[in-house]
């Protein structure tokens, strides 16, 4: 009783295995025209369009595709990081554009405000008399000095960042 009992349970699983191995799919489509798609037979009376077999990949085939699957995505990623590097590169020409272009402002603002102040405060009374617009002359001097400061900070960080970017895109 045993030995019929393991007998049948290899022939058993053994029918599974052909079974899976040998799959079809069949299209086929029905005398209304309708188009289907199944694992059983089409009827006799349908038009059968085509016979699908069905055979199970390999492990080794298996393991090539899951290996091409990892070589994409680590080319994805090699790009997308090459993109970052190249992004955070434009960002930092463009903050130090913006930088050089702000310090050049400030400067300028502040050589017409020494002459502007030159020119109203050449005497005590012309000092006097121009006290509060030489005081927002000077004032708004300051604030372009101060702007410019910002930017190139700014200039700075971005150059920071971009370095950052490519070391650690380098070390993917």
């Amino acid at each position: 009783m045993k030995r019929f009992a393991i007998t049948m349970t290899v022939l058993f699983m053994f029918g599974i295995q052909i079974d899976l191995d040998a799959g079809q799919i069949y299209t086929w489509t029905d005398e209304k025209g309708i188009l289907h798609i199944t694992d059983d037979p089409p009827p006799k009376n349908s038009k059968l369009e085509e016979v699908i077999q069905y055979r199970e990949k390999s492990t080794q085939t298996i393991q090539e595709y899951q290996e091409q699957q990892q070589e994409r995505k680590i080319e994805n990623l090699k790009e997308i990081n090459e993109q970052r590097v190249e992004q955070a590169k434009r960002n930092a020409r463009e903050a130090d554009k913006r930088a050089k272009e702000a310090v050049e402002r400030a400067e300028q603002i502040t050589r017409d405000a020494e002459a502007y102040i030159r020119r109203l405060g050449s005497t005590k009374e012309k000092r006097k008399q121009f006290r509060k617009k030489i005081q927002a002359t000077k004032l708004r001097a300051e604030e372009a000095q101060q702007e410019a400061r910002k930017a190139v900070e700014q200039a700075k960080q971005a150059a920071e960042d971009a370095r950052l970017t490519e070391e650690k895109a380098k070390s993917f």
